[in-house]
């Protein structure tokens, strides 16, 4: 809050972790609305306690203070709080977690970050030996007679689903401001493997907006390594993802042309709703009890 006949700073809000980029102040000023950076809408509610500006000042010079004589050391409320994490069970650290304002939780980004990139590297070796075992378990029904062949048992690590739905779930299952930064942490032969499955899953048409975010991140970000094969001072391509990358390349083009397709095709019917809703909406029938029901989309195909 500012002083705006003296320019003085009366009170200093904290919660963002980042710059804030909009404000909106409600039609009876009983609470102000902000966005920032963090991609976090905070509420700031108006209330009746009584701000007095010399406090307000001292405290923030004891702040001031304590971060100049704290600066080395942390302070002494980071080392209780580190000793409390590695003493605690992992339960209560869950909990902890979960009740964490928003402010603290955009902080913590990156080491969310790095456990979502494990979540991604243990789901993807998962999903490789899901598929050596099913190439096992096919070649040797191959050998055996139409009548002792058996059905196979779904993985219950994978929950019943496929290699490449699992991948899909988890994926899913990964915050969106997460995605990115969890991408960034996988090694080369990793990042060979998810391509495969989001071809897969583009080729099956599932997942296509998230598999299109995690492509491009992909190729953006380990550019050099995919192209180079980890080698980019050498000089030499790596030519066993050329292949992958134009199947990528050609899936992500058409899948994208039918999403966009679809979302046109959308708008397109919604504005022929509401253009017969306008147009209709002065007009005055009465129906005869003779008549069946009326056909509220008849006539939709001459406009």
């Amino acid at each position: 809050y500012w002083d705006a006949d003296r320019f003085e700073q009366i009170l200093l809000l904290t919660g963002h972790s980042s710059e804030i980029n909009c404000l909106s102040l409600s039609k009876t000023g009983a609470f102000v609305l902000s966005g920032g950076m963090d991609r976090q809408v905070r509420v700031w509610e108006r209330t009746r306690d009584m701000v007095f500006l010399e406090e307000e000042k001292e405290r923030e010079l004891e702040a001031a203070f304590d971060n100049v004589d704290g600066k080395d050391d942390k302070g002494t409320e980071h080392i209780l709080r580190s000793r409390g994490r590695n003493e605690g069970d992992d339960d209560d650290d869950n909990e902890g977690d979960e009740n964490l304002p928003q402010s603290e939780a955009a902080v913590r980004r990156s080491v969310l970050s790095v456990s979502s990139g494990d979540r991604i590297m243990e789901a993807l070796e998962r999903a490789d030996e899901e598929l050596k075992e099913i190439a096992l378990f096919n070649s040797s029904q191959k050998m055996k007679n139409a009548e002792d062949r058996t059905n196979r048992t779904p993985n219950f690590m994978l929950l019943g689903m496929e290699p490449s739905a699992y991948i899909l779930w988890v994926l899913r299952g990964i915050k969106s401001t997460e995605l990115e930064q969890s991408l960034l942490i996988l090694p080369l032969s990793h990042i060979e493997r998810l391509i495969y499955y989001l071809i897969v899953l583009l080729r099956k048409g599932q997942g296509v907006e998230i598999c299109s975010r995690a492509a491009i991140c992909l190729i953006k970000s380990h550019q050099n390594q995919i192209i180079f094969g980890g080698s980019g001072s050498s000089g030499r391509k790596n030519s066993d993802m050329s292949v992958p990358l134009r199947e990528l390349r050609r899936l992500l083009k058409v899948r994208l042309g039918e999403a966009r397709d679809t979302v046109g095709y959308n708008i397109a019917a919604m504005r022929m709703v509401i253009r017969v809703t306008n147009e209709r909406k002065s007009q005055y029938h009465i129906p005869d009890r003779n008549e069946g029901p009326a056909d509220i989309w008849k006539g939709l195909d001459r406009l």
